[in-house]
């Protein structure tokens, strides 16, 4: 009997199952590479994916082996993009112009700096090489794919049958040339995204409600319902619609069984919090911009996520701690000082990738210059005329109020600031001798709503006001309480006089 842990089954319809998502079912689920039936193990400590008894005595598996499960975990963190770059796919995206037209655009990846030598001139690099098209209306120009620019957007010709790059350069480019391609649009198609950036879709891509869905028919269509928009685009027709309850039987007859359950997880750009948050576009702010990313699983389980860079270095993979099923969980980090980076929040045990690319600009995503609020989170604490920050993604994370603090005044001079809605635990730890404690917790995401309460706390005994940010961090208060004989002496306290 196999005890190893397969990462996923697939389904009698052929649906790939992470362990965690299986029911406990037999002859159901079978194996990716042979074909076999697996059973699943679904236990309270450990979870896993095995060949049914007696299946290996007569034939052979890639994943009967620790090597060939390792190689299929290692395959699964590569992300789409990565593998579509890889094969020089040209990525296709139907868009709405802000004219309200439809347009046809396509994406290749500029250069990297990491993947370029300190000391070469890139300038004189990009020089060197050269660039046929077809099909590519407003063909790019060298200097385009400057590590400096996100990304590379193409023109795409809605009436050519394919799209072709081909760029010839040095080999320190090699990240860049080749021969990039795409074919045209085709009766069936399907778009995915938002109106404005809405990706052509794969037979393994998942969809989310309220995504945008585009549809590519040859034939004029006529809308069917009211929740349903029809364009005339080119030499074929489109029926857009936004993946809901309502349009499930769209996605069931024109996706091949693309639903809205399959989805998996969301991951959001929370912080900066004029972001959109779910669209795979480069997200554009200041250089060294703190950027904070909540993943939410499905719920009633508890996956572990991991972020992997693009391209993926077996160096640079960080797993994102669990917060317990169902629960949002959160990856900090910041904008890079120069140059792109992209990197996929990945289910592991799957093949479910979210892109976030990041990229420095001291002109922001947003259409409205973004207010200083919308870019921290923390408590802020105000104290005669000075504001400060406790950041659970930065410094300081802790204060010490001084002796002469007034508790009434927190009314005033303590507040919340970040996204709204983020759950937070609020736990008091009081003196010893205090009325109240030793310890009191409060689940909220309403900070205001307890101000009082802690106002009440202070007056009682409370030495420190814990505020922990559901998965990201935590900031702390600490209190002067000389008239409790504990305050000074305990440990707490000493520990963030500082």
């Amino acid at each position: 009997m196999s005890n190893l842990s397969i990462p996923f089954g697939l389904d009698p319809e052929g649906t790939k199952t992470p362990i965690e998502e299986a029911q406990r079912k037999t002859d159901y689920y079978r194996c990716p590479e042979c074909g076999e039936f697996l059973t699943p193990r679904i236990g309270s400590q450990r979870q896993y994916f095995a060949h049914k008894q007696g299946v290996l005595e007569n034939i052979s598996c890639s994943l009967s082996s620790d090597e060939g499960v390792e190689r299929m975990i290692e395959d699964l963190r590569t992300s789409d993009i990565e593998e579509g770059e890889r094969k020089r796919s040209i990525r296709t995206y139907l868009g709405q112009r802000h004219d309200g037209g439809i347009e046809l655009f396509g994406i290749v990846p500029s250069l990297d700096w990491g993947q370029l030598q300190g000391d070469e001139d890139v300038d004189a690099l990009l020089k060197k090489v050269e660039i046929e098209a077809t099909g590519i209306t407003h063909p790019p120009v060298p200097s385009n794919f400057h590590p400096s620019e996100a990304e590379v957007t193409l023109d795409l010709d809605p009436t050519a049958n394919s799209y072709r790059l081909q760029i010839t350069g040095p080999d320190a480019l090699g990240s860049i040339t080749g021969t990039w391609t795409a074919s045209g649009l085709q009766h069936g198609d399907l778009f995915v995204g938002d109106e404005t950036r809405a990706q052509r879709y794969k037979s393994d891509r998942q969809v989310r409600k309220n995504m945008w869905v585009y549809l590519v028919s040859e034939n004029p269509l006529q809308s069917e319902a009211s929740f349903v928009d029809v364009y005339d685009f080119a030499d074929v027709s489109l029926i857009g619609f936004r993946a809901s309850e309502k349009t499930e039987p769209f996605l069931d007859r024109y996706g091949e069984g693309l639903s809205t359950e399959n989805y998996g997880f969301d991951a959001d750009v929370v912080l900066p919090a004029y972001a959109n948050p779910t669209v795979e576009a480069p997200l554009y702010a200041p250089p060294e911009e703190p950027v904070l990313v909540g993943v939410t699983p499905s719920e009633e389980i508890d996956p572990i996520f991991e972020v992997v860079s693009i391209p993926k270095d077996a160096n640079d993979t960080v797993e994102i701690n669990r917060t317990g099923p169902g629960n949002p969980r959160y990856y900090t980090t910041e904008v890079p000082a120069d140059g792109s980076r992209r990197v996929s929040i990945h289910q592991r045990n799957s093949d479910r990738h979210r892109l976030i690319h990041l990229h420095p600009s001291e002109e922001s995503t947003a259409i409205d210059t973004p207010s200083l609020e919308s870019r921290r989170i923390g408590i802020e604490i105000k104290h005669e005329d000075d504001r400060e920050l406790l950041s659970p993604i930065g410094e300081p994370t802790s204060k010490r109020m001084p002796a002469d603090f007034n508790p009434h005044l927190l009314h005033t001079d303590l507040d919340y600031v970040g996204p709204d809605g983020l759950e937070l635990e609020i736990i008091a730890t009081f003196a010893e001798d205090a009325p109240l404690g030793p310890t009191i917790t409060r689940d909220m995401s309403e900070f205001n709503n307890i101000i009082s309460e802690i106002v009440h706390w202070v007056e009682s005994g409370c030495i420190e006001l814990e505020i922990r940010f559901n998965g990201i961090g935590t900031v702390s208060v600490v209190f002067p309480q000389p008239s409790y004989s504990e305050a000074n002496d305990n440990g707490i306290v000493s520990e963030d006089m500082r």
